[in-house]
């Protein structure tokens, strides 16, 4: 267990005496593992409303974008950026609709959309020559911002990412049979410890208390997630994109993810040309947080590569 996160179980066990709810708990917690991994957060207005993200204040050539997943946000990254922070110059983005950039439901969250908003952030930050991240859901967006921007984009890192299917996974399987369904429809302990089952191969440790934060915070945002759900739906295959990515790319992947599931990973790889693949074993969905230094360790051989 690394030292981060070790004071973060530290610290949510001493404000757990204080009297804070559960919910003011979890953004103290979060506004540590910010400060702690060298993020300051800032906001930005666009034409489309509000877009908050966190950013170091490193000087460098290099400059990683990190894209969340469905349901995540910025902070999904705070355990593998301080491996990155002295290196480079980090940008982590609340996507519209999450965390807490815009969230309007008359909003369209299709692929398209929500890469042409990306688009605008980094234009407004004037932010060129980027290595792209793009997790599960993120990924999908990463491609499209990729292909239609490639003069902006040094390297994509593709997470377990959504966007092209070889093999049925567990989580699609589980939708599937449900009657609620169970990404966002999540207001009892019973379906959050399942969503998080699947999510992760090797959960981290998380507290009851931070439990019930993430509880309330996602039963909250049921009927906005529905809204997100099914326009990600309408544009979210993204192979007619992977096949003209004509940039270096790294395809890291959980070999036992179960909502993305492993078998993508070499659609992908045999997809996008010249991609490099990497598997990581005994990992799930969310290598970023059940395996932060292996992942950090990953990309920074990758980038190396690129720039030699």
């Amino acid at each position: 267990m690394s030292i981060q996160k070790l004071i973060f179980i530290i610290l949510v066990g001493i404000l757990s005496f204080t009297g804070f709810s559960a919910t003011k708990l979890y953004d103290v917690a979060m506004s540590y593992e910010r400060y702690s991994a060298g993020l300051e957060t800032k906001s930005i207005t666009l034409d489309f409303g509000e877009i908050v993200y966190a950013e170091n204040d490193v000087k460098s050539d290099v400059t990683l974008v990190l894209v969340h997943g469905f349901g995540g946000n910025k902070d999904t990254w705070n355990w593998v950026v301080p491996a990155w922070n002295e290196k480079y110059h980090i940008i982590v983005i609340d996507m519209p609709g999450h965390g807490d950039s815009v969230s309007k439901k008359t909003l369209s969250y299709t692929m398209t959309d929500q890469a042409e908003r990306l688009h605008t952030f980094l234009e407004a930050k004037n932010i060129k020559q980027l290595y792209l991240f793009g997790h599960s859901m993120g990924g999908a967006i990463t491609v499209r911002y990729a292909l239609n921007h490639s003069e902006n984009v040094n390297a994509l890192i593709l997470i377990d990412s959504m966007g092209m299917v070889q093999t049925k996974s567990d989580g699609v399987k589980l939708v599937e049979r449900s009657e609620k369904n169970p990404l966002y429809d999540v207001c009892t302990r019973e379906r959050l410890e399942t969503l998080l089952n699947y999510s992760m191969y090797k959960p981290p440790y998380i507290p009851d208390i931070v439990k019930d934060a993430l509880l309330q915070q996602k039963c909250s945002r049921r009927d906005l997630e529905k809204v997100m759900y099914e326009d990600m739906y309408k544009d979210v295959n993204v192979s007619a994109e992977a096949k003209n990515i004509d940039i270096p790319t790294l395809i890291l992947w959980g070999e036992k993810d179960r909502m993305t599931h492993v078998d993508d990973a070499a659609l992908f790889h045999k997809t996008i040309k010249g991609s490099k693949m990497v598997i990581l074993k005994e990992i799930g969905h969310v290598p970023i947080l059940e395996d932060p230094e292996q992942t950090a360790d990953e990309v920074d051989k990758f980038i190396k590569q690129i720039d030699k």
